[in-house]
């Protein structure tokens, strides 16, 4: 059984990990809102800005400049971390890594705010803006139908949804993300990374979804 302040604990715990390893600059406080388990924004927006079409440069400077994030890495990118849970159960998610547009530099991230380094990158080398894409692993079963499996990766624009094995736990987002993204420090937190719990979500893909390509890890059955 998952509880929302059971979950904020645990989503905490990682961050200050993380934290402490040097994986992220800052960890925001993690709360409970109702039954969604979230970050509080240092200066919340008055409705949360999502990139409908595909994400931009505007997209992520709302984001950074609200504190509209989980953690900010290291590098400037954002990790957007949300469930709501209700009966015992994780009912949605939502897993976002924004990479930062432009190649800024780390050390004056450690002292400036974010958007202030932002703009400085982008008054010096206004074209040089890194062709990355945000991914999202989402789960949100009541919107489940043709073309929108009830857990999906999407890459790029919204309308591409690859099937997911189950809804993903936070130790097996964080560890995609550095795996795939950061592979030094993943290689250098192996023993850390490769520690965490395993998923134990049941599958909640149908036939047309599991016969087509999509994404897959170990589960329960």
């Amino acid at each position: 059984m998952t509880t929302p302040n059971g979950l904020r604990r645990k989503i905490s715990d990682l961050l200050y990990d993380l934290l402490d390893r040097g994986l992220i600059l800052l960890p925001a406080t993690i709360v409970v809102e109702n039954e969604t388990v979230t970050w509080r924004s240092a200066t919340p927006l008055q409705k949360f800005v999502d990139f409908v079409e595909h994400p931009t440069v505007r997209t992520y400077r709302k984001w950074a400049e609200a504190g509209e994030y989980a953690a900010l890495l290291p590098d400037g990118a954002l990790l957007q971390i949300r469930y709501r849970v209700v009966g015992g159960t994780v009912v949605a998610h939502r897993l976002a890594y924004i990479p930062c547009p432009y190649s800024v530099d780390q050390d004056l991230l450690q002292t400036d705010p974010v958007a202030d380094v932002l703009d400085l990158h982008a008054q010096e080398s206004p074209d040089d803006v890194r062709m990355q894409s945000a991914i999202r692993f989402d789960f949100d079963p009541e919107a489940a139908g043709p073309g929108h499996p009830a857990a999906h990766l999407t890459i790029n624009v919204s309308s591409c949804r690859i099937a997911c094995e189950a809804p993903m736990s936070p130790e097996d987002f964080v560890q995609f993300i550095y795996k795939h993204f950061y592979h030094e420090l993943w290689y250098a937190n192996v023993t850390f990374f490769q520690g965490m719990p395993r998923s134990d979500a049941i599958s909640t893909m149908n036939d047309d979804e599991r016969y087509a390509p999509h994404v897959s890890w170990r589960r329960s059955s």
